[in-house]
Order: C-alpha cells, then sequence, then structure tokens
C-alpha cells in the first residue's frame, strides 16, 4: 500500500477497501440524482476500452480530497458522493454473484446517524422516506439495480455484470489527494472544503500536475537536496505562472483566455495535445503516463520539466520581438493552432519563419483583387479578419516603430466591424431611435445625456447661437423623452440632420470593406446609425481618454488616407476610394 504522506497519488478501487472513510457535518448530505450524475459514472466506466495492449492503461476518477488520521481512516474532504455512488455499487456486486475478496470500505457520517448502517437498509423504500439523505440513496442504488438489468437486456450480454465488476476493481482509480500538510493554525479542514466547493481553488490539471513534480522527486536524494529541488521548480513555476497572468502576454498566445484559471495548465494542454473532446483530467492521466515510463532518477523529471519551460521560453521570445509579436498574435486570434507554430519554428532561421507566419496570414484572407466583392451581410469573419491584417500589417510598415497592437483590448472589449459613414435611413425604430437622438444630442451640446442632468442641457442647448441647431437639439430631447407619438418629428429631425451632416457623392458600395472599419462593441451599439461627424467626435474624444483605438480605425476617421482633405467632416465616395486602395497596397 502506497504512503499516507504522499500528496497525490492514484489509489485504484480495490486499494480502499480497507479505509473508513469519516463525513465531517458541515457537509452536505448525498444528492446525486440517478438520471444525471449517477448514469454518467456508470455509463463512463462502461464506454471505458480496455486496452489489452497496454496493461498500465486505466480510467480515472476525479480528485478525491482526504485529511489522514491514521493508516487506514480518513476525514473526507472532497468526493463524498463519487465514494458513496462507488460504495453502492461494490454492494450491488456483493449482493449478486461477484462477492468481493475482502469488506467494502466503510462511510461513517458525524451527525448523520440514521445513514451509519445505511447499506443494510438501502433497498427499503419505507425506511428511506424517513430520512431526506437515505431517500437519495435509496433512489441512486435503486437506478443502478435497474440500469445493469436494462443494460443486460439491450446489450444481449448475460455477463455484462462480469465485465463491469472487472473493470471497477482492475481498471478504475482515483486520484488521491493528501492535504495533511496543508492544515495549520490559520488553515482548517473546514477553510479547505469551502474553497474547494466554492470553485476557489479546484484541483485542476495544473495543481494535480505540480504536486506529481514534487512528489516525484526523492527517490536518488537525501532530505536536503529534495527540499532544494523542489524549491527551484516551485519558484520556477510561480514565475512562468507570473508571466502568464500578465494580459497582454496571455490574450496575445490563447485563443480561448476564459478557460484557464490557473494559466501554465495552458501549456500543459499543449504539450499533451488536448483535444476540446477530451475529459477533464486528460492531461493529467498522460503525465502520470509519461512519469510511468521514467526511469527512476532526477534527470529524467528534470527533462520533462525542461520541456515545459522550453514551450514557454519559446512564447516569451515571440512575445518580445516585435514582428513575431504581431504575426504569431494575429494568427492566434483569427483561430490558428499555436502548437502547428511551435512545431513549425523548430529548426528553420527566425527570418524563414516570420516568411511562413506573413504567408500563413495572408492566406487567410481573401485575395486583394476580390476585395470589391466583400459585402457587410454575407462576408463579416472575412472582412473582420482583413481589417485586423491591416491593422497589424500597418503598424509593421515602420520596423522601428514601437506601438504593439493589444490583442486583450480587442477580445475584452469585443472588437467587430462597423460601417464608417452609416447608411441611416427612416427605419430606425425602438432604442436605436433612442440612441440615435442621444449621439446627436451630445454631438451638439458636448455633455452626456441623462435625465438627472435635462436642466443642465437645456442650458446648453439654449446658449447654442445657431437657431436651426438650437431647434434640432430641442426636438432630439423630446425624441428621447418619448413625446414623438407620431414619429412626425423624428422624420424632420432626421431630414433636418440629412441635409447637414451628408455632403458630396453617395458611396458607390455603402456595404463593402471600402465603407468599413474595427469599431468597439459600445460604439457599434450606440452609434451605428449615426452620421460620419458624429462617430468621429466620439473616436476622438475616446482618444483623448486614452481609450485604445485601432490604428487604421483612427486613420479612417482622422481620413489620413484621402487625398483631399478639403471636408474633414464628411465621408464621400473619394474617401472611401482611398482607403480601399490603401488597404489592398498594405496587405499586397
Amino acid at each position: 500500500m502506497s504512503n499516507i504522506n504522499t500528496p497525490l497519488e492514484l489509489k485504484p478501487i480495490g486499494e480502499l477497501l480497507d479505509f473508513s472513510f469519516n463525513i465531517p457535518s458541515y457537509q452536505r448530505g448525498y444528492r446525486w440524482k440517478g438520471a444525471f450524475q449517477v448514469k454518467d459514472l456508470l455509463e463512463d466506466i462502461w464506454d471505458y476500452k480496455v486496452d489489452s495492449s497496454n496493461p498500465k492503461a486505466f480510467y480515472c476518477l476525479q480528485p478525491i480530497v482526504v485529511k489522514p488520521i491514521n493508516d487506514s481512516n480518513f476525514e473526507l474532504i472532497d468526493g463524498q458522493q463519487r465514494l458513496t455512488t462507488i460504495l453502492l455499487l461494490l454492494h450491488y456486486f456483493n449482493e449478486t454473484e461477484f462477492k468481493l475478496p475482502k469488506k467494502c470500505y466503510s462511510i461513517d457520517f458525524e451527525t448523520r446517524l440514521m445513514q451509519r448502517d445505511f447499506l443494510s437498509k438501502v433497498d427499503d423504500e419505507k425506511y428511506s422516506e424517513s430520512n431526506i439523505d437515505l431517500f437519495h440513496i435509496n433512489q441512486a442504488y435503486s437506478y443502478i439495480c435497474k440500469w445493469f438489468d436494462k443494460m443486460e437486456v439491450n446489450t444481449s450480454n448475460p455477463s455484462i455484470r462480469g465485465d463491469f465488476y472487472s473493470k471497477l476493481i482492475n481498471k478504475v482509480k482515483v486520484i488521491w489527494y493528501s492535504i495533511q500538510n496543508e492544515v495549520n493554525e490559520e488553515t482548517s479542514v473546514y477553510d479547505i472544503f469551502t474553497r474547494l466547493n466554492i470553485g476557489k481553488i479546484p484541483l485542476t490539471n495544473a495543481e494535480l500536475i505540480k504536486a506529481l513534480f514534487l512528489s516525484k522527486y526523492g527517490s536518488d536524494f537525501d532530505s536536503e537536496s529534495r527540499y532544494l529541488k523542489q524549491i527551484n521548480i516551485a519558484t520556477e513555476w510561480d514565475k512562468i505562472e507570473q508571466t502568464l497572468q500578465k494580459e497582454d502576454f496571455w490574450y496575445f498566445i490563447c485563443n480561448q483566455p476564459e478557460k484557464y484559471e490557473t494559466r501554465i495548465e495552458f501549456i500543459f494542454d499543449l504539450i499533451k495535445k488536448k483535444g476540446d473532446e477530451d475529459e477533464a483530467y486528460f492531461t493529467f492521466h498522460k503525465f502520470i503516463e509519461e512519469f510511468d515510463n521514467l526511469d527512476e532518477n532526477s534527470k529524467s523529471i528534470d527533462k520533462v520539466w525542461l520541456n515545459v519551460k522550453e514551450y514557454f521560453l519559446t512564447f516569451e521570445e515571440w512575445y518580445n520581438e516585435q514582428e513575431l509579436y504581431h504575426l504569431v498574435g494575429y494568427l492566434i486570434t483569427t483561430g490558428h493552432n499555436i502548437n502547428v507554430l511551435k512545431e513549425k519554428s523548430t529548426g528553420i532561421s527566425k527570418t524563414v519563419f516570420k516568411n511562413w507566419l506573413r504567408k500563413k496570414a495572408l492566406e487567410s484572407i481573401p485575395k486583394t483583387e476580390l476585395f470589391e466583392s466583400l459585402n457587410y451581410y454575407r462576408d463579416r469573419y472575412e472582412i473582420r479578419k482583413t481589417l485586423l491584417l491591416f491593422n497589424i500589417f500597418s503598424i509593421l510598415e515602420n520596423p522601428k516603430s514601437s506601438l504593439r497592437f493589444p490583442f486583450n483590448f480587442f477580445h475584452k472589449q469585443k472588437w467587430d466591424i462597423e460601417h464608417i459613414s452609416s447608411q441611416t435611413s427612416k427605419q430606425i425604430s425602438g432604442k436605436d431611435r433612442e440612441n440615435w437622438a442621444i449621439t446627436n444630442l451630445e454631438y451638439f451640446t458636448g455633455t452626456k445625456w441623462n435625465l438627472e442632468n435635462e436642466e443642465q442641457i437645456l442650458d446648453v442647448v439654449n446658449e447654442i447661437e445657431e437657431e436651426e441647431e438650437k431647434s434640432i437639439c430641442i426636438q432630439l430631447i423630446s425624441i428621447i423623452k418619448k413625446e414623438d407619438s407620431d414619429h412626425s418629428l423624428f422624420n424632420e429631425v432626421f431630414d433636418s440632420l440629412q441635409s447637414i451632416f451628408e455632403y458630396g457623392d453617395k458611396i458607390d458600395d455603402p456595404d463593402g470593406l471600402n465603407n468599413l472599419a474595427l469599431l468597439d462593441e459600445g460604439t457599434n451599439r450606440m452609434y451605428k446609425n449615426a452620421f460620419f461627424p458624429v462617430k468621429r467626435q466620439h473616436i476622438i474624444q475616446k482618444e483623448k481618454q486614452a481609450v485604445y483605438i485601432p490604428l487604421c480605425t483612427r486613420n479612417v476617421f482622422l481620413k489620413a488616407y484621402s487625398k483631399k482633405l478639403s471636408e474633414v467632416m464628411f465621408w464621400n465616395n473619394n474617401d472611401s476610394i482611398s482607403y480601399l486602395t490603401e488597404i489592398k497596397n498594405i496587405l499586397q
């Protein structure tokens, strides 16, 4: 039997049979439901395919967290529901022809005295009605019995119980996590239970792998050398995690940034090539397999850890190099697999790798001769990638520039495409009409609207010297306050603003790439129906407030791509043609 002081190990079900578990009073009773959690456990074990060519292969259950009391008695901190369900399974087999070679493990409830002998009454429905915990235990046991009966009929397999029993005893293991060393005067067992169950310190792959690394050091060391090894790996681990916790670095390498609480786990998943369909502890299982095949010496363990560091240092090098940062960041943001990029970078020069990245980036968007055919309503995804790459390559045009595209802002602010000059029509309705009136009122008054400062805005409006503008503002306030029941006022104001804001030739293709830019979700929502000068004022105001605006979006609203600057307040057909030409030039 394994040493109980080992913080992390894998234990087969058969090794638990001599144990007894105490359930403290602070834990709730048994609540697993047959049609959900019990069903999932039974089907997962049954669906596990035994690999005869790999006798070490096994099916692994989620962690069991314990505090040792003595060699065979444990306080169960986390895993009550799983262990109780497995005990019901073992009892089921003992009641059939598959007698266990030894007694089952026991579960003792500190305060729920009625449950201490629950196995003797587990199939007594009348007895279970007297206690809610016993009721759920009875329902779970009943489901187990019916599940095997149904499977025997559906599969026409009379040996299903024997096959399942063999898997359970021989191929099912639990992740055994002892918290003996974590309990002290400041941290009680209850504290650890609470944090585990509110998700603050879940036993993630990363934490399990860390305990695995630390516990593996020691077989060929004295206690002092082992301690130094553990301190070294723990220190390097923390440095890696601290770097990954920096938002600009994290969003640069990961296109599922919200998925990981402990971010070093992302690197472990990459190393073991975990897929979206793989089960939760896939990566930990893979590291267990790797450690099982290692020589029993520290150099083998060092080699595994060195591979982890090599992954991280590669990403750090990419992050610190301007061109690699932007090319890799673009490809990751648009869904490319970072493992593919890393494998490609191995064994080739940096110049060759950069050229390959540029080629992959350009292959991800339509060819420049197709730009005129792109349409806002049909090709949003392709246009979004094109405009993002336009921003990236515009930054890289100047090798001496220290400007960096912040992929964390791009993700968090949810930047998407929107019309530069909105094709506003009188079909605006509901909340959009209210937003339209507010944006126009704020344009003329320079003051944020809300009902509390209505008098302040009216004072500003009264000071406007231009009578037409003053009249428009008063009408806009009436629209905001929903005093325009027949929409006649809206139609009148719309026509007035259209005559003021629209200038020059109409844009030939208002829904094409020539009239689209990257805008954040807030601007899209509030200003999607606004005229060009209203949007322009908002963009400039945000930049004054140090809010990030993509380089090319800012240039568009400053009309940096336009050949004629006589009318900076309007966006016309000539502006859109010049803008599209610039996009083509950069992306060629």
